[in-house]
């Protein structure tokens, strides 16, 4: 059994992205591992705290990934403006990384566009049909 989920995804984040949350960010578990602000956690406020950081495999959300991967040292992938563009919208992308099958960060310039398995060539879009949207000048 897992103990301490949490520390588990934080490690992940730090070894495959080198990714650090800022002081001010949390992560807890429940119902998953979550993540928030601190100071929500002591709020008397009803509701969701913070939202899912993972999946139950420790996969990051996309919704986790377009909020913090710009804190990301690698595994990111630039794209130039027509693959973000196609990206963005839902499309995958044929691509070599040269590398095994692995979660990687996409980004346009500064942005960051989404959450993108490589695989075998391709880079398998992870952005949630909710969550696509078109990217304008």
């Amino acid at each position: 059994m897992i103990t301490n989920r949490e520390q588990k995804f934080r490690r992940y984040l730090e070894k495959h992205f080198q990714l650090q949350l800022p002081e001010d960010v949390e992560m807890f578990y429940a119902k998953g591992v979550r993540v928030g602000n601190r100071d929500l956690r002591k709020s008397r406020i009803n509701g969701e705290l913070g939202y899912a950081a993972c999946d139950f495999g420790f996969n990051p959300t996309n919704s986790f990934i377009q909020n913090f991967g710009h804190l990301a040292k690698k595994n990111i992938v630039r794209l130039k403006e027509e693959e973000a563009r196609a990206f963005a919208a839902g499309k995958s992308l044929e691509m070599d990384l040269g590398a095994k099958g692995k979660y990687v960060i996409v980004a346009y310039k500064k942005h960051i566009v989404g959450l993108g398995y490589y695989d075998k060539g391709t880079i398998i879009n992870k952005i949630p049909e909710k969550r696509r949207r078109v990217i304008v000048p």
